[in-house]
C-alpha cells in the first residue's frame, strides 16, 4: 500500500523505519515529541530499521522543514509504553494517532523548541486536524508525557503550537460546528447544542469480543447494516438488558440502553458526509460513532 503524506512535507525520507504495519483504526490524537537532541539525522537514523531503537514517528519536524518518514496510513511506534508498569493512558494509542517529532533548540536540561520549528509544526498540525477532522485543543493534540511515563516533549511549549495551528487552520478550532443548510436534522441539532441524552432501548445485531472487550453493533444506531467494529461498536460494560434478559448474556435480538454516566454527556466530533456523531466514552472504552438522526431519536 502507498504511504499517504501531508501535502505539505517538504521532502520524504525512504529508508523503512520500524512500524507496526497498516493501520487499522482510525485517527483520533495526534501526539507531540521532541527530538531530545538538536540533530535531525541523528533523530531520524534512530528510527531506521536496524538501529535496534525500535521507534519511530510518521515525521520530523526541525525549523522550515516537514520531512515524512512513514506514511499517516501505518502504525508508527512513539506513544506505546516501554513495556512493564509502563502502560498508555490511553489504548491502542499508536494505531489511534499520527506521531511528530520536533527538533530540540537547545540540549538538556532544558530541551527548548524554536519558534520556526514550532510554526511549521502549526502548520502540518493544521492540516492533519482538517483532514482527519480533529478538533484544535488538547483533547486531540496530546504530549508524550501525558499518555506514558516519560518528560517527553521536554521544554516544547504547546500553548504556542496550538496558538499557531489555529492561526494556520484560518483562526479555526479545527472541526466544525457550524451549520449548513445540506445537514440533516440530527446533525443541525447537534451543533446547535453539543449535547446528548440516550434513554431509549436499541437493538442489538451483532455481538463479538474485539481488542478484548465484548463489544454489541446496532445497525439503528449505525445508519445502516454497513456498521464496522472500529467505528461503531459499543462496549457491553456501559449498557443493559431492557428486554428482562441476562446482562450478562447480550445476544443479537436483545433490546438494550445505555447505563447512567453514559447515557448523557457531550459530543466530540461531527462527521458531516457520513452524517456521523462522535462519543467519547473515557478510559479504556475509546468511543463510537453514532448516526446523528438516530442519536437525536433516542
Amino acid at each position: 500500500m502507498a504511504e499517504v503524506y501531508s501535502n505539505l512535507a517538504t521532502s520524504l525520507d525512504s529508508r523503512p523505519v520500524y512500524n507496526g504495519g497498516e493501520r487499522t483504526r482510525a485517527v483520533d490524537f495526534v501526539v507531540v515529541h521532541h527530538n531530545a537532541t538538536t540533530n535531525k539525522d541523528v533523530a531520524i537514523g534512530t528510527w531506521v530499521v536496524g538501529s535496534g531503537a525500535f521507534t519511530s514517528a510518521h515525521y520530523e519536524i526541525a525549523n522550515g522543514e516537514i520531512i515524512g518518514v512513514l506514511g499517516e496510513n501505518f502504525v508508527a511506534y512513539h506513544a506505546g509504553g516501554t513495556g512493564g508498569a509502563d502502560v498508555p493512558k490511553i489504548s491502542d494509542i499508536n494505531n489511534r494517532s499520527i506521531g511528530l517529532e520536533f527538533l530540540n533548540s537547545t540540549g538538556a536540561p532544558n530541551w527548548e523548541v524554536g519558534d520556526e520549528t514550532l510554526r511549521s509544526g502549526g502548520k502540518l498540525l493544521a492540516d492533519i486536524c482538517i483532514r482527519y477532522g480533529l478538533p484544535i485543543d488538547r483533547s486531540a493534540i496530546k504530549l508524550h508525557g501525558e499518555i506514558t511515563a516519560t518528560q517527553c516533549p521536554g521544554g516544547l511549549d504547546i500553548d504556542k503550537l496550538i496558538q499557531y495551528t489555529r492561526e494556520a487552520a484560518g483562526g479555526t478550532g479545527g472541526a466544525s460546528n457550524e451549520v449548513h443548510d445540506n445537514e440533516t436534522e440530527g446533525m443541525k441539532a447537534f451543533k446547535q447544542d453539543s449535547s446528548f441524552t440516550l434513554n431509549k432501548p436499541f437493538k442489538v445485531n451483532e455481538v463479538k469480543n474485539i481488542y478484548g472487550m465484548w463489544q454489541a453493533i446496532s445497525y439503528e444506531m449505525a445508519g445502516g447494516d454497513s456498521a464496522n467494529w472500529l467505528d461503531n461498536g459499543i462496549p457491553l460494560a456501559l449498557v443493559h438488558r431492557t428486554d428482562g434478559g441476562d446482562n450478562n448474556n447480550v445476544e443479537p435480538g436483545a433490546m438494550i440502553a445505555f447505563d447512567d454516566g453514559y447515557n448523557s454527556g457531550t459530543i466530540d466530533k461531527y462527521d458531516e458526509p457520513t452524517n456521523g456523531i462522535y462519543i467519547s466514552w473515557g478510559g479504556n472504552y475509546d468511543g463510537t460513532w453514532f448516526d446523528a438522526d438516530a442519536l437525536l431519536n433516542h
